[in-house]
């Protein structure tokens, strides 16, 4: 044992007792002033006191200096460092993280209500000195509570709790309780894991180990017999003329169970009960049927597919959403001279498409009506000169506020400079026609395949741009902000984006006929234009649902133009949005906080606008993954994520062991009680000074008075 300072300089503050001794040395009492005639006929004598030079008053002496010397000792910051003072300052507190598994599997039978009722027996079981912090996870995990004593607090918290729809993930709950347990002080630490054990959550790569000599408690919630049929999917197609009626195809997967099953699934269109099949699905295996082909209203309906409840609803119903057909509007504006076949290949690709369908309206560039770009998603100037004029500012105005423009350079392209609104857009006119090898021409060579007008390609088998020769097209340099997505094999640009405003523009080199290339012979021409045509008229399809877990950014993933296929509720400026969630809940999204939406519920979202209007509706079904029930052993996980063996000896003498002084000092904080005896010194010696003082200031009696005179 050794009694010790963490900050011993400041016992030179010591020498401070000089001053009470100082003080005593050379006090003196006040006396009375006695009038006296003069001293002019007496002689002085030297007189000297001894008693003058003594300490009179020990007992204030001794306080005060007392005093002084435990005010030192409280900077100085004393500690008692002994090990067998270990246990007492460590103590054996402890640091507890509870981690409780809210997937969408925990929603299976009882096994929310028993996790919840194991996370209860730790929190019933803390002690005045324990800690706890409340976890749930299931894709990502979120610390509910701060590490607290606070039973009432963290009853409330798993009061409120209730599983999501997501998916399981294991290591983002491992990598918070690690956090946690490595910021704590507290001796001893115990992480508490609650979860059914599923498989599909579990990674061993990932694994992490826990700090040294935490202690693992594992609450397995899973059952061997458990056995689940799920709807894992379904399959919307359109037939008729006009994609009016409805085929629905549904994946039935019965991925857990030791025996097929025979069970019911029902179609429902807008709530209303449209088919139904008895299916029979083997264990471990998947099925599909078809229901009857059911007729669409001109409006966006909502529909289901359900199976008979069983032990996990979750996946017993799953929602889609089915959007009216309605074409994206394109304006093909063409050269006063063209021929009619110089339009065919272009005009037959688009004329053909189907997801989206696209309406088309043809006319001269020479020829645009006052409203001709009113309701257009896109405009494809063909082989023509830049509108002047009234039209051209038009046309600048149409791209700049969203609109999408596809140039084609071809021959009559480089007849003329561009117009001023031409020059803005797309910077300098087209240059001379580059001619190639009349029998091998030129290839494309250098294609963005990571754009997103070319990722399909990219995954694509058997369709590609390889085989396409290009004998001729027209040189033209774009401006210096511009991307080029394609390349010829000798460098000059194919295929080129700008952006003006909040608009598109694409510009092709190598015209659109069967005369300067053949690629509109090749199978790769039509999912080509396609492409383009979506890409430019900026044309996002709405998925018909969403799995859950999924982040939306409502501004950007849904569709705020006022034309094509999804149309929209909220206007080119979405303003503040109002989400009902499938349990009821609402919320409001604005720019200022981001149209950011998490999806964590299975079922419908509704999001209208503060503004009111009609709901737009978002379908969204649980992470598939989560309906296979299969599980990891317990043992498996928890020798991944303990600590190492190793260290030896307990946790509390480990951490003795490695306490700093300043660690020492901190858990005794023996300054604060000195600084408590300091300040009872202080008030003891103003008392005992106060009492003394007051019997020197005693009025003298009158026949004190006399007897004083009469000497």
């Amino acid at each position: 044992m050794s009694f010790t300072f963490l900050a011993p300089l400041f016992l030179f503050g010591a020498l401070a007792i000089a001053i009470p001794v100082f003080v005593h040395l050379t006090h003196r009492e006040r006396k009375e002033a006695m009038l006296f005639p003069s001293l002019m006929f007496l002689r002085r004598v030297p007189y000297r006191t001894v008693r003058r030079q003594r300490i009179r008053n020990w007992l204030l002496f001794l306080l005060r200096t007392l005093a002084i010397l435990l005010l030192v000792a409280a900077f100085a910051r004393p500690f008692v460092d002994r090990a067998s003072l270990a246990t007492t300052v460590v103590g054996d507190s402890r640091e507890i993280v509870i981690l409780l598994d809210r997937s969408a599997s925990m929603a299976y039978g009882d096994r929310w209500d028993r996790g919840v009722g194991a996370a209860r027996e730790v929190v019933d079981g803390l002690r005045a000195e324990d800690r706890a912090t409340l976890v749930l996870f299931a894709d990502r995990a979120d610390a509910l509570t701060q590490p607290t004593n606070d039973q009432a607090t963290l009853g409330a918290v798993l009061s409120e709790a209730r599983p999501l729809s997501v998916g399981t993930r294991y290591a983002p709950a491992v990598q918070l309780a690690r956090d946690l347990l490595d910021a704590s002080e507290l001796p001893n630490r115990e992480v508490v894991l609650i979860t059914d054990f599923q498989r599909v959550g579990w990674s061993a790569d990932a694994a992490l180990r826990m700090p040294e000599g935490t202690v693992v408690t594992p609450v397995d919630l899973s059952a061997a017999d458990a056995a689940n049929v799920a709807v894992s999917g379904v399959q919307l197609d359109r037939t008729g003329s006009d994609g009016s009626r409805l085929v629905v195809t549904a994946r039935i997967t019965a991925a857990t169970g030791d025996s097929a099953t025979q069970i019911g699934a029902t179609l429902e269109i807008e709530g209303q009960v449209v088919a139904t099949r008895q299916v029979v699905v083997p264990a471990g295996n998947a099925v599909t049927t078809m229901f009857a082909p059911v007729q669409l209203p001109s409006r966006k309906v909502v529909g289901r597919v359900r199976i008979e409840a069983d032990a996990l609803p979750h996946d017993d119903v799953f929602g889609f959403t089915v959007e009216p057909r309605a074409e994206v509007p394109l304006l093909i504006l063409h050269h006063p001279n063209a021929r009619p076949g110089e339009l065919l290949y272009l005009r037959q690709a688009l004329a053909i498409g189907t997801t989206p369908p696209f309406g088309l309206e043809i006319a001269p560039a020479t020829a645009i009506p006052p409203n001709g770009f009113d309701d257009r998603a896109a405009v494809v100037l063909y082989d023509a000169p830049f509108p002047r004029g009234v039209a051209g500012r038009r046309l600048r105005d149409f791209v700049e506020s969203g609109g999408g423009l596809f140039v084609v350079l071809g021959p009559r392209s480089g007849e003329a400079a561009w117009s001023p609104e031409a020059a803005t857009l797309l910077g300098d006119s087209p240059g001379p026609t580059v001619d190639r090898d009349t029998r091998r021409g030129g290839t494309l060579s250098v294609l963005d395949y990571r754009h997103p007008l070319f990722e399909s390609f990219g995954a694509a088998r058997g369709v590609d741009f390889s085989s396409a020769r290009f004998f001729r097209y027209r040189r033209w340099t774009p401006p210096e902000d511009a991307v080029v997505l394609a390349r010829f094999d000798d460098g000059a640009p194919a295929l080129v984006e700008l952006t003006a405003g909040e608009g598109r523009v694409l510009v092709w080199t190598a015209g659109a006929a069967n005369i300067w290339s053949d690629l509109p012979l090749h199978p790769v021409f039509l999912p080509f234009v396609h492409e383009l045509a979506r890409y430019v008229a900026t044309y996002r399809e709405s998925p018909p649902w969403h799995v859950a877990g999924t982040v939306l950014d409502l501004a950007g993933d849904l569709p705020l133009r006022n034309w094509g296929a999804s149309g929209t509720v909220f206007g080119p400026e979405p303003g503040e949005l109002i989400v009902e969630t499938p349990s009821g809940s609402r919320s409001a999204l604005d720019g200022g906080t981001g149209y950011r939406l998490e999806l964590q519920e299975h079922g419908f979202y509704a999001i209208r606008s503060a503004d009111a209007g009609p709901a737009t509706q978002l379908a969204v079904n649980p992470e598939p993954a989560e309906s296979d029930l299969g599980t990891v052993e317990p043992d498996l996980i928890t020798a991944a994520i303990a600590p190492t063996e190793g260290g030896g000896g307990s946790r509390v003498a480990q951490l003795a062991a490695t306490l700093t002084p300043a660690e020492k000092e901190r858990r005794q904080a023996l300054w604060w009680y000195v600084l408590m005896a300091v300040l009872l010194l202080l008030f003891t010696e103003a008392v005992v000074a106060g009492r003394r003082s007051g019997a020197f200031m005693k009025p003298r009696s009158a026949e004190a008075r006399d007897a004083t005179a009469v000497r």
